[in-house]
């Protein structure tokens, strides 16, 4: 049951002191793929719940792709998700701030992005500019946003592909030159195309993680939003 913020609770939320509540405020989180720790349950899904520890909360999570996460966040269906800042997102969720720029201190994590090519490709990234491509798209999943700025620097994107597997076989197939993906993902690759891709030495990016709100669920009950994100301190 959703708890509604009265006077105490939002005088709580400036002077920093812990409410007085009765029932939890159910919070329902969308989590895509992540790290599994040796327990079983993603590496950043469960620094959320040690965040939420002891605070006036009811967590309920379920799995599903990033972009069905974005999507639900959108209609109101999760009130919060995992994943990176993105400008456009905060149409509709809200990211902790410093400066008007995201406060990596608060972040979640952050996840490691790679370039992998067939085995024999000459596609090479040398950490400022690509190589290599002749003419090919990168391949990126759809609702990611590991290529953003790729494409002002006039390289074409295919972000069509909605799985891994369908990643793979445009790879495969030569209809793409190379994807993005993260960086435990050669696992899974090497599963479905044993022996055919391999992932470039140097990585493309470093992209931290968020806890990201909805401003719905931010606006009915910042104490325990902020609450939450002074409780992540990734270095």
């Amino acid at each position: 049951m959703v708890v509604l913020l009265t006077a105490l609770t939002v005088a709580a939320a400036l002077t920093g002191a812990m409410p007085s509540v009765t029932s939890k405020v159910a919070l329902r989180l969308c989590v895509s793929a992540q790290p599994m720790t040796a327990h079983g349950i993603g590496v950043f899904h469960q620094r959320v719940l040690d965040a939420t520890a002891n605070l006036p909360l009811q967590v309920e999570s379920y799995s599903a792709p990033r972009m069905r996460c974005l999507v639900e966040t959108q209609r109101g269906v999760a009130d919060a998700l995992i994943g990176v800042f993105s400008p456009d997102r905060q149409e509709w969720l809200v990211f902790p701030m410093r400066n008007s720029l995201p406060n990596t201190d608060q972040s979640v994590g952050a996840i490691q992005i790679r370039i992998y090519r067939r085995i024999g490709s000459l596609v090479d990234w040398d950490g400022q500019v690509f190589s290599g491509l002749e003419g090919q798209p990168l391949g990126v999943k759809y609702g990611s946003s590991y290529g953003v700025g790729l494409t002002r620097k006039g390289i074409a994107l295919d972000d069509r592909s909605t799985s891994t597997e369908q990643l793979v076989a445009k790879l495969i197939h030569g209809r793409v030159a190379a994807i993005l993906l993260t960086d435990e993902a050669l696992a899974a690759l090497d599963a479905i195309a044993p022996g055919q891709i391999e992932a470039l030495p140097r990585a493309y990016n470093t992209m931290p993680l968020y806890l990201a709100f909805t401003k719905d669920f931010a606006r009915r009950n910042p104490f325990v939003v902020q609450q939450i994100w002074s409780r992540f301190h990734f270095r």
